[in-house]
This record gives structure tokens, sequence and C-alpha cells, in this order.
């Protein structure tokens, strides 16, 4: 299973930057949401591949890796479109999974065959024990809740029924 993920679109959804994120934070946060991918997926078997916005870069770069995690900047594109592109010509779509919550990208990923997740999904598997995403990922359990003693059930009574007609 590969993982195609729109990269500021995670870390955004997970909270790592924001709107008002300044630009010179921007490359500190995206070394430590590599380094989270990197420690969720090790042990597991799967490819990350995390494609980042960078329009205004001053010239365009080899797809690198950090920890494992690959990492492609859209040189004067957006993440979107390279995203688009790489799907669309994906050799075995049914492996791979874009993680996005873009409309624009989840589409292009149906329309390519490939599964979707949103970032939601994603995260919730990658912080989970399940070794292998299949889509789905089981809430948490709830805990029991306990049920109310006799004495504790007519004090709720009491307190919230309607009072007595005086005669």
């Amino acid at each position: 299973m590969t993982f195609l993920i729109d990269g500021y679109n995670l870390m955004h959804a997970v909270g790592l930057v924001n709107r008002k994120t300044p630009c010179a934070q921007f490359e500190r946060a995206r070394t430590r949401f590599l380094d989270w991918l990197a420690d969720g997926v090790k042990g597991r078997a799967v490819t990350v591949r995390v494609v980042f916005d960078a329009q205004d870069a001053p010239a365009p770069s080899l797809e690198m890796t950090h920890r494992g995690v690959r990492v492609r900047f859209a040189y004067q594109r957006t993440a979107d479109d390279v995203i688009e592109e790489l799907v669309a010509v994906e050799q075995k779509p049914h492996a791979v999974t874009v993680v996005s919550n873009d409309s624009r990208v989840r589409e292009a990923a149906r329309r390519a065959d490939c599964g979707v997740a949103s970032c939601q999904e994603f995260t919730d598997w990658l912080i989970s024990t399940v070794p292998e995403y299949s889509g789905v990922v089981a809430p948490p359990q709830e805990p029991d809740k306990p049920e109310p003693t006799p004495d504790e059930l007519n004090e709720f009574l009491e307190a919230f029924s309607k009072p007595k007609p005086k005669p």
C-alpha cells in the first residue's frame, strides 16, 4: 500500500500549521510532520509519498527521502496538480490511497481508481495499532457505564419529576 499525501492539507488538518503560521516556521513544521509520519508507519508494510506546494520555489528539486518518507515539492505548481498527474499515470491504482480533504484531489483519485482517505481517517489509522490500512478504523471502545443503584435512580426521579399537585 502506498499513501500519496497532500502535505500541507494534512499538516493543516492535524494542527501543525494554520493560515497565520509565519513562513519561517514552515520548514521546522514540515520536518516535525515528516518525523511524525515516519514514526507512525515504522514497522508497517506501507510506502508514504508526500507532495508539498512549492509554487514560489527558486528551482525544481528531485524527490527526496526523509526517514523513509518520500517527499516531493510541486515546483511552480500546486501539490493538487502534481497529485492529479501522479494518480493519472499510476500503474497499480488499487495499491494507492490518496490522503486529502480537498475535493478536487479526492475526485481525481477516484477517477483513477485509487483509494481515498480523509485526513481524519488516515490520522486515526496512523495513531492506531492496526498494522494494515483497510479504509476503516474501528472507533475506540467506550468504557462500560455502570447502571445506577436503586437509591440513585429514586434520587434522580425525585429531582426531575413534576411536583405533585397540592390538595
